[in-house]
């Protein structure tokens, strides 16, 4: 739904369960944003989890998990 002054989506932090820093990224919004609407590409080492975090104005959070396989490294780590 379009934000609102009174609802909206303020901001949503990204997280890889086992990369050595999990916090991927964090994007932030206002209301003047319109929607919550990102993408970003993230260098995984071997296959986990990976977990989106949507902090909303009141205070409340929402999540979503993806189990993220991955196939060929592309870290290094041969």
């Amino acid at each position: 739904s379009p934000f609102t002054a009174n609802d909206y989506v303020k901001a949503i932090h990204v997280f890889a369960e086992d990369n050595p820093a999990p916090e991927v990224v964090s994007f932030y919004f206002t209301p003047r944003s319109g929607r919550a609407a990102i993408a970003t590409r993230i260098r995984l080492a071997k296959t986990q989890r990976v977990i989106a975090l949507a902090e909303m104005q009141d205070g409340s959070f929402r999540s979503a998990t993806m189990q993220v396989e991955v196939t060929i490294s592309a870290c290094g780590d041969d």
